[in-house]
């Protein structure tokens, strides 16, 4: 029996060996993958069409059910503090340090509120003044207007 007359038929089976074991990993691979996704393994093929269905008819109910519950969330959400501004500053020479404040809460819609504090040596001062749609009744200080206008061009 000559040897070399049977390279070609060890290389053909090496071959064929190393690609069932590829194929026997892609299997395992894919068997594992189907676990993730159904939780289970399933039996058959019409099981996992069965599995499948049932799982999204349940997210799709769930979904049904999360509808109503958001949009009441949302609405909330509009009408929450979601632009909030802020600066400290000094508006008298005679004073030392930024003692003197200003804060701007706004929602959604640009409503909300500024809330100034002035601190002097004889006490401190708070005025607020509301904001509607971005815009303010009373007269504003440069520093008010600043902040207002930076509050309001928050994303």
């Amino acid at each position: 029996m000559n040897w070399s007359s049977l390279y070609p038929f060890f290389i053909l089976a090496a071959i064929v060996i190393a690609g069932f074991a590829v194929l026997v990993r892609v299997l395992a691979r894919m068997n594992k993958k189907m676990k993730v996704l159904l939780g289970t393994a399933p039996e058959s093929s019409g099981n996992i069409v069965h599995d499948v269905l049932q799982r999204v008819m349940r997210l799709e109910a769930h979904v049904e059910n999360m509808e109503p519950r958001l949009a009441a969330v949302e609405a909330i959400a509009a009408m929450s503090v979601q632009k909030v501004g802020f600066l400290r500053f000094n508006p008298f020479q005679d004073t030392g340090g930024d003692n003197s404040f200003i804060v701007v809460l706004l929602d959604h819609a640009d409503n909300g509120f500024i809330l100034s504090s002035l601190y002097m040596r004889e006490g401190t001062r708070l005025y607020a003044k509301a904001v509607e749609r971005g815009a303010v009744r009373q007269p504003l200080s440069d520093e008010e207007q600043k902040v207002l206008e930076d509050t309001i061009n928050k994303n």
